[in-house]
Order: C-alpha cells, then structure tokens, then sequence
C-alpha cells in the first residue's frame, strides 16, 4: 500500500479508487452490487467510493433504465484522463512491489496468490465474483 500510495500521491487515487475506476471503464453501466462483487468489497464502501469519485466528476450514475432501483455507474471524459496520467504510476507501483523476486518467483507468487483467493473465497465478508 505504501509503494502505491507513494507512487500515485499526485493523482489522489487509492486502490479501491483505482480498482473501481478499472471496472467501470471496462464495464460501463455497471451497478455498485457488482463493483463489490467482483472486487470482493462491502458494498457500503464501494457506495461511498463511487460517491466520492462521482463528486470529484471522475464518475458519473444514472438511474438504470432497466431498474429502477439500480444506479448505472458510467466513467466520465476526466475519468478517462485521470486514467490515462495514473495507469503507468499504478504499473511501477506494482514493478516495484515484485522487482525484490526473478521473473519466475513473480510468476510461482501470483499463482500461489491466486490460489489462496479462491480457497478462501467462500469466507470472506464480501466473497469475489468468480466467473464460471
């Protein structure tokens, strides 16, 4: 956290902002229930997430034309920017968390990450949406 935070301190972006930033450019339209799903977050945080990024303009939500009771989050022309300034901090951010191990050691530790998440999924306060 603290390499990232350092890395990025100029856009004042966090992970969650970033992770949540990803997803909706990805996906645009996408509601708050699926950002936490498939971040694996509460959704009470995701909500207050998306509220803050919809104030800072980097976001936009709309009432779903499909139902009502579901808000369609849309990334905005200065989200798009934001991105594009932030992504190469995040990817050096990440380089510099995993340059302390060899090309293999990264490859095995993701695997072995990869693993641990989705063993352990089924008891997380927020389980993540694994696609099937």
């Amino acid at each position: 956290m603290a390499i990232f935070l350092k890395e990025c301190a100029a856009e004042q972006v966090t992970p969650i902002q970033w992770g949540i930033l990803t997803i909706v450019k990805s996906q645009p339209g996408v509601g708050q229930v699926e950002l936490a799903e498939e971040l694996g977050l509460d959704r009470s945080n995701v909500a207050n997430v998306v509220d803050r990024l919809t104030r800072r303009g980097v976001l936009k939500q709309t009432v779903s034309k499909l139902d009502r009771r579901k808000r369609s989050i849309a990334i905005t022309p200065k989200g798009v920017t934001l991105m594009a300034r932030f992504q190469p901090k995040a990817e050096r951010a990440q380089r510099r968390l995993l340059e302390v191990l060899s090309k293999q050691e990264r490859q095995q530790f993701m695997s072995l990450l990869s693993r641990l998440v989705d063993q352990n999924n089924e008891f997380s306060r927020a389980p993540i949406r694994l696609d099937e």
